[in-house]
């Protein structure tokens, strides 16, 4: 017959454990040590091929809003910024305060809607995240590519 009292002390030591930046289920991250700074803010989008990072020695401030069906937190970066839609998301602004924040990750539809019904830790439910300008415009003005002139007016050829 198992110990009841060994039993209740488990489940109160697993439910009080800090959940580690490698839980799938962790909207967030920050770092660990008090005296440390995050370096930069690592951004996962849902699809899992896209992520982003953005220096934290660029931000320029950030702007929390909450619009009744969620809350949408704009934070800059330099020419960049980063839109994050989602709840709970003054625990992201406290972790920008304490220079702490390391990563975000945009949450699949199912995630979220688990994390919404129940979520003891209270943690940032992130629905939805987006750059401007989107990391494909950066890409094509890199490699020097450009989209077709609005003018009606032809264009240089490139290399001439």
């Amino acid at each position: 017959m198992p110990n009841t009292t060994e039993k209740k002390i488990s489940e109160i030591l697993m439910r009080n454990t800090v959940r580690g930046a490698d839980d799938p289920d962790r909207s967030f991250t920050a770092e660990r040590q008090l005296t440390a700074q995050a370096f930069n803010l690592h951004v996962e989008y849902r699809d899992g091929r896209r992520s982003e990072g953005f220096a934290w020695s660029h931000y320029g401030g950030n702007q929390w809003s909450d619009d009744g069906s969620h809350e949408t937190l704009v934070v800059m970066f330099g020419t960049r910024a980063v839109e994050i839609e989602g709840h709970n998301l003054g625990v992201l602004v406290s972790k920008i305060r304490e220079g702490q924040l390391n990563g975000i990750r945009e949450l699949s539809g199912a995630q979220a809607l688990a994390l919404q019904q129940e979520n003891p830790d209270n943690q940032p439910i992130i629905t939805a995240v987006r750059s401007y300008p989107d990391f494909e415009e950066l890409l094509k003005e890199l490699k020097g590519e450009q989209d077709e002139p609005q003018s009606g007016h032809a264009g240089r050829v490139r290399g001439r």
